[in-house]
């Protein structure tokens, strides 16, 4: 009887090999392990009918190792990024989420042999990382900057968030149904993977006064000074500020904010800010909106055309950014200066102790927009989020005595700050 198999040696080699063809997979070669022509013979055989098996359930003939499908999922993401379907953040931490934690754990495992078992154990180890488990000895995490390798230190040795948590078991599943979907695992046998639902949490936000003693603290903070690098750099933060608590606007679409997203700003440059027409373009979380910001945050564009014009040495084009730094280059953050602003207010907190951040700008913007009785999926539409998440997180604000105030008949002025935006 002709089997459907070979056996061979390689040159050199005692040990015997075996070759196949898989129909629609090609040749397969494998080493059997052994000089013993008998048991090569029978390693032969059974590594012959398990690829059959395999091939005729739909999976790959040979079995894959846990480490190779996360490097060809890694490639999968970064070609994503490239092509714009996914953000540059997510090019960059899901690598390096996958190689520490999900191939730390589960190396050169077969893909197909990861039970719910072993599911429920990576994720108590990964619980456990930074305080007990392998991370606990790591001083420094190495990373890629600009092409450079660069490291930074390890400052908490905390169990991750329960935000971190689902991200990271999103990220896990996502991998595992790429290897069923590249035929290395069956739909059917897919480990089930948990995301931890994390409480909803009112974000931390300002109320109309605290907001009102920021600005004031801030404008005195530009005017007490002599230094002109100072007085700057605190102006740029103001002009953030007031920017992103009259749009709305995610700390990360305002880094990515060009002067050509200013839509109408040129144009409207001479004319009264009552008479000027401009809507905003910001790009975030893969999608982009355009949409019309408050009166108020228009002054701030001038100031910071004024700043962009005399670090670029020229009038900014289309593709400079908005917020930049003195060498003319794309501000990358305000976290530094506005902690110490929201410090000398007494305000980095909320009053449950919740830290503030760039972020409680929009919370704001939101939260006023509510009190001033803007439809929710208007102000969803406008503020790029679903009326789910804004009935979510800002159900308190209803609750408040200031927003039935509101609601009961307190006009709002024009020239007031918290007016719903004009043309809406």
């Amino acid at each position: 009887m002709t089997e459907s198999f070979q056996l061979f040696q390689r040159a050199g080699s005692s040990k015997w090999w075996v070759r196949f063809s898989i129909k629609g997979q090609g040749q397969i070669r494998k080493s059997l392990d052994t000089t013993d022509q008998n048991e090569a013979h029978q390693r032969a055989r059974k590594a012959f009918y398990e690829a059959s098996y395999r091939a005729e359930n739909g999976l790959t003939a040979t079995v894959v190792k846990f480490a190779t499908v996360a490097e060809e999922f890694i490639a999968k993401i970064e070609r994503e990024v490239k092509r714009g379907e996914r953000n540059v953040a997510q090019g960059q931490k899901a690598p390096a989420t996958i190689r520490r934690y999900f191939v730390g754990y589960f190396g050169d495992r077969p893909v197909d042999g990861i039970t719910d078992r072993d599911v429920s154990a990576y994720i108590e180890w990964r619980k456990d990382y930074w305080t007990t488990g392998p991370g606990k000895d790591i001083a420094f995490i190495p990373y890629m900057r600009a092409g450079r390798q660069i490291r930074r230190p390890v400052t908490k040795r905390e169990v991750p968030s329960l935000s971190r948590q689902r991200n990271e078991s999103v990220l896990l599943r996502q991998l595992l149904r790429f290897a069923a979907k590249q035929g290395y695992i069956k739909q059917a046998a897919m480990p089930e993977i948990e995301v931890t639902k994390a409480p909803d949490v009112p974000r931390p936000s300002f109320t109309a006064n605290e907001f009102g003693k920021l600005t004031e603290t801030s404008l005195a903070r530009i005017s007490e000074t002599s230094n002109d690098r100072v007085r700057r750099d605190r102006a740029i933060l103001h002009a953030y500020m007031m920017i992103a608590a009259f749009t709305g606007c995610r700390p990360t679409e305002m880094k990515g904010l060009n002067w050509g997203d200013v839509l109408g700003y040129r144009d409207g440059r001479e004319k009264s800010f009552a008479e000027r027409d401009i809507r905003i373009r910001v790009r975030g979380k893969g999608k982009f909106r355009t949409f019309i910001p408050l009166e108020a945050a228009l002054p701030s564009f001038d100031l910071l055309w004024t700043f962009a014009k005399n670090a670029l040495g020229r009038e900014p084009i289309d593709s400079d950014p908005v917020f930049v730094t003195t060498q003319g280059k794309r501000l990358d953050s305000v976290k530094r200066s506005l902690s110490e602003l929201l410090s000398a207010c007494d305000l980095l907190t909320d009053h449950r102790g919740v830290r503030r951040t760039s972020y409680s700008f929009r919370h704001f913007y939101i939260s006023q927009q509510l009190m001033a009785g803007v439809d929710v999926f208007i102000l969803a539409q406008n503020t790029g989020t679903s009326s789910d998440m804004i009935h979510r997180f800002y159900a308190d604000v209803r609750e408040c005595p200031e927003f039935r105030a509101r609601r009961g008949g307190l006009s709002i002025r024009r020239s007031s700050p918290l007016r719903t935006a004009r043309r809406r």
